[in-house]
């Protein structure tokens, strides 16, 4: 009977001694799973973020102001007017547009401005205006030439853009010009026009 009480009470023992190794050796897997678990996250977190990275180089700015004298390139002349044409009938789809207040750039004016360009003040400035005398006004007014109107073209940097300016001014009061402005945005990308856009203002 005593040999049967001792050989029970060292398989308790045994049995006690394994079951706290176990909780160890459990403690041991959890941190080291834990450990392989904040590595993962850590190598996910820096793949994010160099592309992140990456994802904001690709998308600088390649082109400069310059990009605008490639307008002279007829086929993308040609893209810029149909883009015009397209959107102002989006936008006046009755054609009620008063057109003698609100002057869209023509093709002759366009290319005066391309010509008159200064090269080096358009590099320097990132953007060039020009005055001119588009002789328009609406009814009941008159378009002396000193109510000079202007055209003018900025660039942006950031996301390869270019602003085309067309003011047109008119006389109101004997010594009062006012003026109305017509905008547009796009970009230059593979000799076309994209990211259109056209406003009014005034």
């Amino acid at each position: 009977m005593k040999t049967l009480t001792y050989i029970l009470t060292v398989l308790l023992l045994i049995g006690c001694s394994n079951s706290s190794n176990n909780g160890k050796v459990s403690e041991t897997i959890e941190s080291e799973s834990q450990s392989l678990t904040d590595s993962t996250v850590e190598v996910e977190e820096t793949e994010n973020a160099n592309n992140e990275i990456e994802q904001i180089e690709s998308s600088k700015c390649s082109g400069t102001i310059s990009d605008f004298l490639k307008l002279e390139q007829q086929d993308l002349r040609t893209d810029l007017f149909a883009k015009i044409d397209s959107i102002r009938k989006v936008q006046y789809p009755d054609n009620d547009q008063e057109t003698s207040i609100m002057v869209d750039l023509t093709a002759e004016y366009l290319t005066r401005f391309l010509k008159d360009i200064d090269t080096d003040s358009l590099t320097q400035n990132q953007g060039f205006e020009k005055e001119y005398h588009f002789d328009i006004a609406p009814e009941g007014f008159t378009d002396p030439t000193g109510c000079k109107d202007k055209i003018a073209v900025s660039f942006d940097n950031k996301d390869c853009s270019f602003r085309l300016n067309i003011y047109n001014t008119f006389l109101v009061e004997p010594n009062w010009c006012t003026e109305s402005m017509v905008v547009y945005g796009f970009k230059i990308k593979n000799s076309r026009i994209i990211d259109f856009w056209r406003q009014e203002a005034g």
